[in-house]
């Protein structure tokens, strides 16, 4: 883990530092002068061989001081780099996690059934139905979601089209089933209230505030759908291969000639241990999903972390990339470690040492 995010500092840095001007310029802030200009350059070390810099470089970025946001940003130029994180993550996080869900509960099944029923007409209509999701463009098949939801009106609450471009102000929230401000994430209105871990779904079931769980959910749902069914492909397909694996194992072979029946054989024997590969690919998707899905998060005006990696890259926003990349990097390669365990776990053959 360690040499892997070593090296992904190192590309960063080379990139982030071709323009020095435009990275002082973003350390910077709102206050613009020579002496916030000399600041920066101490405390960057820009002065001194590039190792110097690298070193302080990685210092910085593992303390959080990821600098401030460009001027093309959507709530003005001069944020931290950190708020907007803590105000993005969440909602990237909540729709990985439902479109995770989606995915394995349909592929999974799928999957299996395809394996069992293999070159039986089951099997063959499974498999088109892989490929066409495996084929289908997720921006055309966003829009067709849209289409078939928004007869001539927009299925979308203030939440997803505050400041006009999906940017949620997380002062607030606004919801349809209750036509009116939450008060409970008023926090600086209503003494007492705050909103405890920041993700929408868990505040609003904290407070018991049931509609606006459901609206929330809603919401989230439609993005989460088609993140989910443009992947639902892949996964029926390597669940398929992995499931026909273990059903040509001499122990399910034994076990069959044993007159067990079928279903038990595969739900005690081969279905779980066909769930190995599959949970290492599930593993790396959803931490793929953590660093934010750019195009689904732009189609539905989403406020999570595609949506800022849009916003910077075209903003010309160089700490923001910069930021997103090395929280990217984190997350695959601690996802890659969970993954390896949970391999172990559900493989007893696999010994960890």
């Amino acid at each position: 883990m360690i040499p892997v995010l070593l090296g992904v500092i190192a590309i960063t840095f080379a990139l982030s530092h071709v323009n020095i001007n435009l990275l002082i310029s973003q350390y910077l802030g709102k206050v613009h002068n020579q002496v916030a200009i000399d600041n920066v350059r101490k405390e960057l070390h820009l002065n001194g061989p590039f190792y110097v810099q690298y070193f302080y470089y990685v210092g910085i970025l593992f303390s959080g001081n990821w600098g401030f946001t460009a001027p093309g940003d959507v709530l003005g130029a001069g944020r931290s780099v950190v708020s907007v994180f803590e105000m993005r993550f969440p909602p990237t996080a909540e729709l990985a996690l439902i479109a995770t869900v989606i995915t394995i509960s349909l592929a999974i099944p799928v999957g299996v059934l395809s394996a069992v029923k293999k070159d039986k007409p089951a099997d063959h209509i499974t498999r088109l139905i892989a490929l066409f999701f495996v084929s289908i463009p997720t921006f055309w098949f966003g829009y067709l979601v849209l289409l078939a939801l928004t007869p001539g009106i927009s299925i979308f609450p203030h939440i997803l089209q505050d400041n006009g471009v999906g940017q949620v102000d997380w002062s607030k929230y606004g919801f349809t089933a209750t036509g009116a401000t939450q008060p409970w994430v008023m926090t600086g209105v209503y003494s007492g209230l705050t909103r405890p871990t920041g993700f929408l779904l868990i505040d609003t079931l904290l407070y018991g505030d049931i509609p606006a769980f459901l609206d929330g959910l809603k919401q989230v749902f439609y993005p989460a759908l088609v993140v989910g069914l443009t992947s639902f492909g892949y996964f029926v397909r390597f669940m398929r291969s992995s499931m026909l694996e273990a059903l040509g194992q001499d122990y399910v072979r034994t076990a069959k000639s044993k007159g067990i029946p079928l279903n038990y054989v595969i739900k005690k024997h081969a279905r779980r241990n066909s769930y190995g590969p599959t949970t290492t690919i599930m593993g790396l998707f959803f931490a793929g999903l953590l660093g934010g899905v750019v195009v689904v998060e732009n189609i539905f005006g989403w406020p999570g972390m595609g949506s800022w990696l849009y916003q910077a890259a075209v903003t010309d926003d160089l700490t923001s990339i910069v930021a997103t990349t090395f929280i990217f990097a984190i997350i695959i390669v601690c996802a890659n470690l969970i993954v390896d365990i949970l391999y172990a776990y559900l493989d007893p053959r696999v010994r960890l040492e």
